[in-house]
């Protein structure tokens, strides 16, 4: 006899978006054994996140996984042009090919959808469907709150920067966010709406949203400011706090630290709080241009700072001074990729060089460690304005770029000076904060129990 419900779950298949998101349906799916769930991504996505060699033995058996249409024409070659293209390639058949794809897992599944679960940012096209399907919808939130709070409030801060030219006049008028400045705005609600298809739903996001049934946040209510939490509440019908899903690994789909670079045996040999790890994150907009890596190096160099640096082959080959890696060999190490929690985790980790991605931030925090941000794109320059504004546990990179000069400071200030000290003091409060509150007396324990119970019952 076929499940009762059956769960459809739209992902946003770029950076880091489908893993936290299989992350918390595997969860999900072993805690409500009798709903089916669909996981639909595109057909790349699908392939990294659950690897098909594995994926019958990695997944619960109430959980399949479909490919969706990516949207790319015949020929496309996905490496040219700017990335932002094949995003607006997806969201311009993401209504079409998901609906294509459910009808398949209906056949499958021998039930209709009773619920779709989708990544934020594909608000307006899961309303769309599921408003076509006279089925609710639930939002899974994966950035900052303050972000989302941003989007709810667009058309007014659209109003304000229309009658405002200063960009470092605050956001007081929005509860929770008086210490955000229009600057630090995610340059998805500055840009001009007719530029993509992409620009056009994340500008009416924040007003199709308030329709959903529920939503879902990646973050620890205790975490932010009170307001700001209070006026998310009073704008939508359920709203529920998670966690930071990137740490509680608890899924079945959580595979065991893998250190197939050496990473973590490197560290070993190195001492306490010694070494400074860097990653720019993995998708193509977070990392900064060719220079400001050339002078990231450069300082480094120059200081002899032991450091870990997950940078990409190309990147590498592109933005490295000559015999870089010769000349700083005795004491740093360059890898493809690190396993980034357990990196941050290690004793001789003693600062983060990040673009103050909100998971990154938080897996920092988790760890203890104090950061040096390089903000680029989307909601980083909020994380990074609360890194050092408010839990005042890293710094931001002088002038907003890396320059050599800046980075030689700001490596002084985290790694050797009482200025860092205290950073590391305070990370480690915050990190003691986070292990209270993640506990199964928390509230994001209980939150999770009462998004079973929403799934179980629509």
């Amino acid at each position: 006899m076929p499940p009762e419900k059956h769960v459809a779950i739209c992902a946003f298949p770029f950076g880091s978006h489908p893993w936290i998101l299989a992350n918390m349906v595997g969860k999900l799916a072993t805690a409500a054994a009798d709903v089916r769930f669909s996981f639909l991504s595109t057909a790349k996505s699908n392939h990294v996140v659950f690897p098909p060699p594995s994926r019958a033995a990695l997944i619960p058996s109430n959980l399949r996984v479909y490919d969706v249409g990516d949207g790319s024409p015949a020929g496309h070659h996905e490496a040219s042009g700017d990335p932002r293209d094949q995003a607006d390639l997806f969201l311009r058949a993401a209504s079409a090919n998901f609906q294509a794809s459910v009808d398949t897992a209906e056949r499958d599944a021998g039930r209709k959808v009773s619920l779709l679960l989708t990544d934020g940012l594909l608000t307006v096209v899961a309303c769309e469907i599921a408003e076509k399907w006279h089925v609710p919808w639930v939002a899974f939130w994966f950035s900052a709150p303050h972000s989302l709070s941003m989007h709810v409030y667009a058309d007014l801060i659209h109003q304000l920067r229309r009658n405002a030219d200063d960009e470092e006049k605050t956001l007081d008028m929005i509860p929770g966010l008086s210490v955000m400045r229009m600057v630090d705005l995610p340059e998805e609600l500055v840009m001009d709406p007719n530029m993509s298809v992409s620009c056009q739903m994340f500008r009416n996001l924040g007003n199709v949203i308030l329709r959903a049934a529920a939503v879902v946040m990646n973050s620890f209510v205790e975490m932010d400011p009170e307001p700001l939490t209070a006026d998310l509440k009073s704008k939508f019908s359920v709203l529920l706090h998670l966690g930071m899903l990137t740490l509680t690994p608890s899924s079945p789909l959580s595979l065991p630290a893998s250190d197939e670079t050496g990473c973590l045996t490197w560290l070993d040999s190195r001492g306490p709080r010694t070494v400074v790890y860097i990653s720019f994150g993995s998708g193509p907009l977070s990392s900064p241009p060719p220079d400001e890596i050339m002078s990231l190096a450069k300082a480094l160099e120059s200081t002899r700072t032991p450091f870990l640096w997950s940078l990409t082959d190309r990147l590498k080959g592109q933005c490295l001074p000559g015999g870089f890696e010769e000349r700083t060999g005795a004491h740093g190490r360059i890898v493809p990729w690190a396993p980034q929690r357990e990196v941050l985790g290690h004793p001789a980790c003693g600062a983060f060089v990040t673009h103050c991605g909100y998971n990154s931030v938080f897996e920092s925090m988790a760890a203890g460690v104090p950061m040096i941000g390089r903000p680029v794109a989307v909601d980083q320059r909020i994380c990074g304005k609360m890194v050092e504004e408010v839990w005042g546990i890293g710094t931001r990179v002088e002038g907003g770029v890396l320059t050599e000069g800046g980075m030689v400071k700001a490596l002084e200030a985290v790694m050797r000076s009482e200025e860092g000290k205290a950073m590391r003091e305070k990370a480690g409060e915050l990190r003691r904060r986070l292990a209270e509150v993640a506990g199964p007396g928390g509230r994001a324990a209980a939150d999770f129990k009462a998004l079973v119970e929403l799934i179980s019952t629509s």
